[in-house]
């Protein structure tokens, strides 16, 4: 028997002895003989049921330590592929790796004549979330990579390893923001270190490299002229109760992401999201979609085409502007389907070009791209999934005709890939992309105007 348990039985005896006794002081002369002996039989009873039920919690093997450990598992959690969770401090830390492996048999600017190049890249991630309640959240997230496979290799519109993060293995902290909840979550303010492309252009099918499609093209429109990486920023997403599936977001990023005189150029956007599986009140996740619709500006200095081979002078301070619609629709439990379509400016060069590197670096105008995705239920394998996607990215008019000849073709692209989750924490995915008319026709400086077929395998650690 406990040991507490005994003395409190004891205790109790004691008492009832002394109670009964003619030479206890304070007893009630209200109380008599009989009266004390049947208090003493309600104490016995309840002693007698508390000893049964500590019997019972001795043979079901409940002790102090079983009791300690159980807190301990509600208190601190692992989830494979989600990382330790503190649950009443909500806290969680994650991490995860990804290694590509890519080959070409026609690298068109590979060098020293050899078209053959074979090449891998890795990537770590470690991120730390802290939630504060129902009103905010704190995230960091740690970044390390080296190469960017055969990425260095090609030249194109739109390039074939998006998972790539080239820091020659130094650790960057790639993301620090805190995400303030306002009014019940109607209103969402997010500040801090953070990447313009987090909230805008998203996808369900096509928008995360380390699990669906490689290439930059699928991931984000090749159209948007992002900042240069992470940086200053803040964003704000509006969405009121009665009508819920009405979403709208609007953010302003440092455009050159260097944190000097960071009100000097930036990167704005607006966009409206349409969810009908809310407009419709219909709450039945397979039928499940989003109607992005977005408009940015990047007001970074950029220099004009006015006519055929000149531009006007930087210090007018062009700005490049564009929209584009994001879409994607489940059909059915395992199929979904999604699209994207972009414009920008067309008589602007990129930001940063040089003069003498205008041939080489074109201003694009417009592209669309399309894909599904399928899940593996039907072959038994419901974590599997399989995805196909085609687009194409056309160059701006003005520039063909001004620098590149009248020769430059739209780019297009074709992706596929097989993703197999071996367990909660690894995944292998085999990888194809096929380019045709690289870089509108090949690089213009040389005469490989062949079709780019590039095989390779991504892995995906999650822990």
């Amino acid at each position: 028997m406990n040991a507490r348990i005994k003395a409190c039985v004891a205790v109790f005896v004691f008492l009832a002895a002394y109670a009964v006794s003619d030479r206890a002081e304070g007893v009630s002369e209200e109380y008599s003989y009989e009266e004390l002996v049947k208090e003493i039989k309600v104490l016995k009873e309840r002693v007698i049921a508390l000893e049964k039920k500590v019997a019972t919690y001795e043979n079901s093997g409940v002790s102090l330590a079983n009791v300690r450990e159980e807190i301990k598992k509600s208190l601190v959690s692992y989830e494979p592929g989600k990382g330790v969770s503190v649950e009443p401090v909500g806290l969680r830390i994650g991490a995860s790796g990804t290694f590509v492996f890519q080959g070409t048999p026609n690298a068109n600017n590979a060098g020293d004549g050899e078209d053959s190049v074979f090449n891998a890249s890795y990537k770590a991630n470690v991120e730390i979330e802290k939630k504060f309640g129902d009103w905010g959240l704190a995230y960091a997230e740690f970044e390390a990579g080296e190469n960017d496979s055969i990425e260095s290799g090609l030249t194109l519109f739109s390039n074939v390893n998006r998972a790539a993060s080239d820091t020659d293995s130094a650790i960057e902290v790639s993301k620090l923001w805190y995400e303030h909840y306002l009014f019940g979550g109607a209103i969402t303010l997010t500040g801090g270190k953070i990447e313009a492309a987090d909230y805008m252009d998203q996808n369900e099918y096509a928008y995360d490299e380390n699990a669906q499609f490689l290439g930059h093209m699928f991931r984000n429109s090749p159209l948007i002229e992002f900042p240069d990486g992470s940086g200053p920023g803040l964003q704000c997403t509006l969405c009121l109760e009665p009508i819920e599936f009405v979403e709208l977001s609007g953010g302003v990023f440092e455009a050159d992401c260097d944190w000097n005189n960071i009100f000097d150029h930036m990167f704005y956007v607006v966009q409206l999201n349409l969810i009908p599986q809310k407009m419709f009140a219909s709450y039945d996740e397979k039928w499940g979609g989003n109607y992005r619709f977005y408009f940015w500006a990047n007001d970074r200095c950029h220099e004009k085409i006015v006519e055929e081979g000149e531009l006007a002078s930087c210090d007018t301070k062009e700005t490049n502007y564009g929209f584009g619609i994001s879409c994607d629709q489940k059909v059915a439990d395992l199929f979904g389907l999604f699209g994207r379509f972009g414009w920008q400016r067309p008589d602007i060069l990129p930001a940063g070009v040089a003069a003498e590197d205008v041939q080489d670096n074109p201003a694009l105008q417009w592209m669309w791209q399309a894909g599904m995705q399928i899940g593996g239920e039907k072959w038994r394998r419901p974590s599997d999934t399989v995805g196909f996607a085609i687009g194409q990215v056309f160059p701006g008019s003005k520039w063909d005709k001004a620098f590149g000849d009248c020769n430059k073709r739209s780019e297009i692209h074709i992706e596929t890939y097989y993703r197999c989750e071996l367990n909660e924490c690894l995944a292998i995915s085999p990888d194809f992309q096929v380019i045709w008319n690289p870089y509108g026709a090949g690089k213009s400086s040389e005469t490989d105007n062949d079709t780019i077929f590039v095989y390779g395998v991504r892995g995906e650690i999650n822990f």
